[in-house]
């Protein structure tokens, strides 16, 4: 049932505020209201404040858990990758296979490993020129040796003659000695078996005695090894050329390694002179006697 009242006691509601648009969380404004005109009472007027009261609750229940989801959830964390120095620890045959990128200057004949090896070192530590022939070593083995082998001390006079230098030995793999010539920039001229350094003949038995050259080592510890028989290089570590010079000294009285280094401001007399003295460690003696025993055939 309506009541009519009096024009006096008619009131101005209060009325939602339009064309603004309430943002989650932002407190009240009391600006952008529009004027209330006089109208006639309702059942139940409109409370502007408690509509906003309840767009503000439909936000949070709407949001509140995805933003406590984001802001609780826990940061991703960086994934560990190897580096490459992690690969030291991993196991490596003693006898490699073939060394990539390794230029090694086969043997022609069944005799003449001394000869290659010296022009290997010629070239690399001497005058040898930069693509080093066949006749390079034909020529050498035919001044220095009686075409059997090579002895040490003729091996130390063929480095001499290439413009290297003989600089130290020792009658067995001293790994200190080879890591410090490394360093330097030296090379080294080994004589081993020649089954002990050969991928396909390393259970075959007793080999030869013969030249093989190191020239580097790699970051796992393996030394690269250039073998004129087989005419590749191969990775060798410190042990596995330990046991091919000792194999060289029980089946063959010889073995051992003969540092080779530049050798400005020297002549070749000089060279060959001091270097066949350091050589005598291998087992050279000068009676020239180790050429028909220990040396007599130097193969792949």
């Amino acid at each position: 049932m309506r009541i009519p009242l009096s024009p006096t006691l008619v009131r101005t509601l209060e009325q939602p505020r339009v064309d603004v648009t309430p943002a989650p969380g932002a407190a009240a404004s009391g600006t952008g209201t529009a004027a209330a005109p006089e109208v006639t009472p309702v059942e139940a007027p409109t409370d502007a404040y408690g509509a906003q009261e309840a767009q503000l609750s439909e936000w949070v229940q709407r949001f509140g858990a995805l933003a406590s989801a984001v802001g609780t959830a826990s940061a991703p964390q960086p994934q560990q990758v190897a580096c490459v120095s992690d690969l030291s620890s991993m196991k490596v045959p003693q006898l490699g296979g073939p060394a990539d990128g390794a230029s090694v200057l086969q043997q022609t004949k069944d005799s003449n490993c001394g000869s290659a090896v010296a022009v290997m070192l010629g070239k690399d530590k001497g005058t040898t020129g930069t693509k080093p022939s066949t006749e390079t070593m034909d020529s050498l083995e035919s001044r220095f040796t009686n075409g059997d082998g090579t002895t040490p001390h003729e091996l130390s006079n063929m480095i001499a003659h290439e413009g290297a230098a003989v600089t130290q030995a020792s009658g067995s793999f001293d790994k200190k000695l080879m890591d410090e010539a490394l360093a330097r920039d030296g090379k080294a001229a080994v004589l081993v078996d020649s089954n002990k350094v050969d991928p396909n003949a390393k259970d075959a038995g007793k080999g030869r005695a013969h030249w093989v050259t190191v020239d580097g080592k790699d970051a796992q510890g393996n030394y690269t090894v250039k073998d004129p028989g087989t005419g590749k290089s191969v990775k060798m570590d410190a042990g596995a050329l330990e046991d091919a010079v000792g194999t060289a000294w029980s089946e063959h009285n010889g073995g051992g390694m003969l540092v080779v280094e530049k050798a400005e401001g020297t002549t070749e007399a000089e060279r060959a002179q001091r270097g066949g003295e350091i050589a005598t460690a291998l087992g050279n003696s000068d009676g020239g006697g180790s050429r028909k025993g220990a040396f007599a055939r130097e193969s792949s």
